[in-house]
């Protein structure tokens, strides 16, 4: 065996079924009457339950137009910081067109609807009359429109409108409940804030008024700042004189050394000219010259001596005074910016309060919403569609029974027809024997 006839050995054997659509025609034929007969019952049932057992709802419409619609952009820019906290206790609260939409849908607003209307709180609850209604937002338009379903027209229109007055109402009570907590805390933060201010003021006086304040610490050292430089300065101007009156010493020594300390003098006597050693004045003069500079530099020199003792005073004394200055001084000016904060808060506080008292007075509901088509009574129902139900049961029947006729042929096996013989017996038929009656026997003897 080659591989190409491996090849045709492996190769699917694949069958064909031909479908007779004369064999499902003749199977539809065969059971028309099943199938006209419950087609017809389904209509009649639908018919029957749309024109006499079901109860015809009506529906009343009404339109709200939102003035006043935040989206999720303008959240997203508010201020930061203390003053953008406090503006958001301040301001009215910004809402998207589904904040709207969802106090619409809630069972609070049933609730207060209920109420204004008066109705049996056994039958209606506000769950059960939520499901009455629906609402829902008209694309690019800050409108939202309100359906209300029910079996009584004329209470569907009180429902419809009565929610427009309660949603309007609740609004504005819900504005000014949050405005009113709003001003309270606001109060409240204000008086901390005022009283922490009071605190903080007293200590800024308390350290102010103290006997070393910083502006005594201050004074001092600057006064004595002034007398170390001072004194500096007079201590360089003594080194100078100092120097000079060494420099004055050390040439007078040297002319003393070179003069002589006696001279000759030669006298007339009456033994005739006599030669004698005398002091000379010009060494003596010289002598008494050298003593008065070195007592003059010695006074120099105490008098350096004295100022370097004062200046070595004056710094040690500077130095506490800076530090002390510094730690005064700090605690001064971390004081200072407290009570500047602190002033500030209150301020902003304050302004938030006056605002928020504003914002707390104005009317939101009929500001932010506006009935722009309130509901009228509606003439016709919308449930039930009397032609859909009965069109719909047409065409589920016929498919129903249908499908029901197929079943019943596939499960009768019971043989009626030549057909029948050799579908099921797969044989021919050579021959038929007619059913004969009585009547029919005698018309063939004839």
């Amino acid at each position: 065996m080659n591989e190409q006839q491996k090849n045709e050995q492996q190769r699917p054997v694949f069958t064909e079924d031909v479908i007779d659509l004369r064999a499902y025609f003749k199977v539809l034929h065969k059971w028309r009457w099943v199938i006209a007969l419950g087609t017809f019952l389904a209509v009649l049932t639908s018919g029957i339950l749309s024109f006499f057992i079901l109860q015809p709802v009506y529906e009343a419409k009404t339109l709200l137009m939102v003035a006043q619609a935040g989206d999720d952009r303008q959240r997203a820019v508010e201020q930061g910081g203390l003053e953008g906290v406090v503006g958001t206790l301040a301001r009215m609260p910004v809402m998207t067109m589904q904040t709207y939409l969802g106090q619409i849908q809630s069972e609070a607003l049933m609730g207060r609807v209920i109420e204004k209307l008066d109705l049996d709180r056994a039958l209606y609850e506000p769950r059960h009359l939520l499901g009455m209604v629906e609402a829902g937002v008209i694309k690019d338009a800050n409108l939202i429109e309100v359906r209300v379903r029910h079996t009584d027209p004329v209470l569907a229109r009180d429902i419809a409108n009565a929610m427009n007055a309660e949603y309007l109402s609740m609004l504005s009570d819900k504005n000014e409940e949050q405005m009113a907590r709003s001003v309270d805390f606001l109060e409240r933060q204000r008086d901390e804030a005022l009283a922490r201010l009071d605190e903080a003021q007293e200590k800024l006086k308390g350290l102010e008024a103290q006997p070393r304040s910083v502006a005594v610490l201050d004074s001092e050292f600057s006064q004595k700042s002034e007398d170390l430089a001072r004194y500096k300065s007079r201590l360089n101007v003594a080194v100078i004189e100092q120097r000079q009156a060494g420099a004055g010493v050390a040439r007078m020594q040297e002319e003393l050394n070179a003069t002589p300390q006696t001279v000759s003098v030669e006298r007339t006597t009456d033994q005739g000219v006599v030669t004698a050693r005398e002091p000379n004045p010009v060494y003596a003069a010289l002598s008494e010259r050298l003593s008065e500079r070195k007592a003059a530099q010695a006074e120099k020199e105490a008098e350096m001596e004295a100022l370097a003792q004062l200046i070595a005073g004056l710094e040690g004394e500077t130095g506490a005074l800076s530090a002390e200055l510094t730690v005064k001084r700090a605690a001064l000016d971390r004081l200072r910016d407290e009570v500047n904060r602190l002033e500030a808060t209150a301020n902003l506080l304050a302004e938030k309060v006056t605002e928020t008292q504003i914002a707390r007075s104005i009317d939101l509901g009929r500001t932010s919403v506006v009935v722009v088509s309130p509901a009228n009574t509606p003439t016709a129902p919308v449930k039930p569609n009397k032609k859909l139900n009965m069109m719909l049961a047409l065409v589920l029947g016929v498919m129903v029974f249908v499908g029901l006729a197929f079943v019943l042929e596939h499960l009768d096996y019971t043989i009626k027809t030549p057909e029948d013989v050799e579908r099921h017996l797969e044989l021919p038929v050579l021959g038929v024997v007619p059913k004969m009656d009585a009547r029919s026997a005698r018309r063939g003897a004839y």
